[in-house]
């Protein structure tokens, strides 16, 4: 027979079983052993629903109130997504949250969407509550238009972008991600690019960059007079591993409480405004300036970024 010794029991916990025990006329020890025993052997008898059941519920009770944590609107609550999800009432929905019933795979779907979750992890506990998407390629084009195109491309459901979040990783990589956020959907697409900020690259890499800068300068371009938004963060490998990989937080959550807002991305491009920044031996973060000032050379010569006056008349709306 093992021992296990139990300590640190809240005072209300040990008054409640102590009173159970006496009801039951069993020593406070047996009586624990009981409902441990009783516990353990209730789970080994109960059936697939049963069990598949209890693992939706604890889904269900485990996103909700991480989705709220980054909810602009008043909480969302059993009854709410009910009403959203066309249903005549709350009942099923109140349910579902306390084990006594199951949603189907429609509601599990659409709960999915108005959750902003990975559908297979609600339905199946496959990967996690908000996975990133694979790594993406974003200068397919080589840097032109079509490339701004894709990442202002709705989602999957018609809904047009709302925010573009580009991450800079403050490790020796540099890697870059990016997190894009629509409208009327906590849905993100959340995913590494191919490109690192650092001088941990290649011939190719450096040409991936050089591809960069020119896409955010269009992106810019179209910023200026759009209906989004853009914004661009530094953020530690702990941080992100913290909040998100461990953490299982929405990607919004780890925006608000784990990056750092830097202007990098609408000044890296702009040699006017380097030359303002360059007065401590770095630019936006130490050992840049090198990197930075090649893709500036490059970029210059095979004659790629837009003048001063070309950016006005993009300001302005007047054609090139």
């Amino acid at each position: 027979m093992k021992k296990l010794l139990i300590r640190l029991i809240p005072e209300n916990i040990y008054q409640s079983l102590e009173k159970a025990a006496n009801y039951a006329e069993r020593s406070l020890e047996g009586h624990a052993r009981y409902i441990l025993t009783q516990s353990v052997e209730s789970q080994k008898n109960i059936s697939g629903g049963e069990r598949y059941q209890q693992e939706i519920t604890e889904r269900l009770n485990k996103v909700l109130p991480i989705v709220n944590k980054v909810r602009r609107e008043p909480p969302l609550t059993p009854a709410k997504l009910a009403e959203l999800l066309g249903h005549q009432d709350a009942l099923a929905a109140e349910n579902w949250f306390t084990g006594n019933e199951v949603p189907g795979f429609r509601d599990l779907n659409n709960l999915s969407g108005l959750l902003g979750c990975c559908a297979e992890w609600l339905k199946f506990g496959e990967r996690v509550p908000f996975p990133m998407s694979s790594q993406s390629r974003i200068n397919w084009k080589g840097g032109s238009s079509e490339d701004v195109d894709a990442l202002l491309a709705p989602d999957a459901k018609g809904n047009p972008v709302t925010f573009i979040r580009i991450i800079r990783l403050t490790n020796s990589a540099g890697n870059v991600l990016i997190l894009r956020e629509f409208k009327d959907t906590l849905s993100t697409d959340f995913f590494y690019t191919n490109l690192h900020l650092s001088e941990e690259i290649g011939n190719g890499g450096f040409h991936d960059l050089a591809d960069f800068l020119v896409i955010l300068q269009e992106l810019y371009s179209r910023y200026i007079k759009g209906d989004f938004f853009v914004k661009s963060y530094d953020l530690s490998e702990n941080d992100l591993s913290h909040y998100y990989r461990e953490g299982h937080c929405h990607p919004h959550y780890l925006i608000e409480h784990g990056c750092q807002e830097s202007v990098w991305w609408e000044d890296i491009w702009h040699a006017e405004m380097l030359e303002r920044r360059g007065q401590n031996g770095y630019y936006f973060w130490k050992g840049d300036k090198a990197l930075i000032e090649r893709l500036h050379d490059y970029l210059v010569e095979k004659k790629r970024l837009k003048s001063a006056d070309e950016l006005e008349m993009d300001r302005l709306g007047l054609p090139g």
